[in-house]
């Protein structure tokens, strides 16, 4: 593609992506939280999530992206197709996870901010793989 081209289109799906990002992080941390026989152990908790309940988790995520938020990743490719009206009406849903993860951790208390910063952190600080053992 060319330049010009990319540097148009590139941003398009960064809300959608942040959104269902931010969503999946919520249902985790939900789960977590709801695991009555691993909640007083974080990592053990961690690890009784199943590929089952991220790609549950994920298509939920999906499903609560809104039609408008969708239709304003579109603005900066089909700006003649896309009613101002539908761009000033879009709001992304702000998910509060300060709550969330104060419940999982009773020492330091995280702020909105720092929340927001965590969740929307890069995809490279997040592990990729775990060895496993017979343990």
């Amino acid at each position: 593609m060319m330049q010009t081209n990319t540097t148009l289109i590139q941003p398009m799906d960064q809300n959608v992506i942040q959104n269902i990002k931010l969503g999946y992080r919520k249902l985790l941390l939900t789960t977590i939280l709801n695991d009555l026989l691993h909640n007083d152990n974080l990592e053990k908790a961690q690890t009784n999530v199943n590929l089952k309940d991220v790609v549950f988790s994920l298509a939920n995520c999906w499903a609560s992206v809104s039609t408008l938020l969708i239709n304003k990743s579109w603005k900066n490719l089909l700006s003649n197709f896309i009613d101002s009206e539908v761009e000033e009406n879009v709001q992304t849903e702000e998910i509060q996870l300060a709550s969330l993860i104060n419940q999982l951790q009773n020492t330091n208390s995280m702020f909105n901010i720092e929340v927001l910063q965590w969740a929307a952190e890069t995809d490279d600080s997040l592990a990729r793989n775990k060895i496993l053992t017979d343990d």
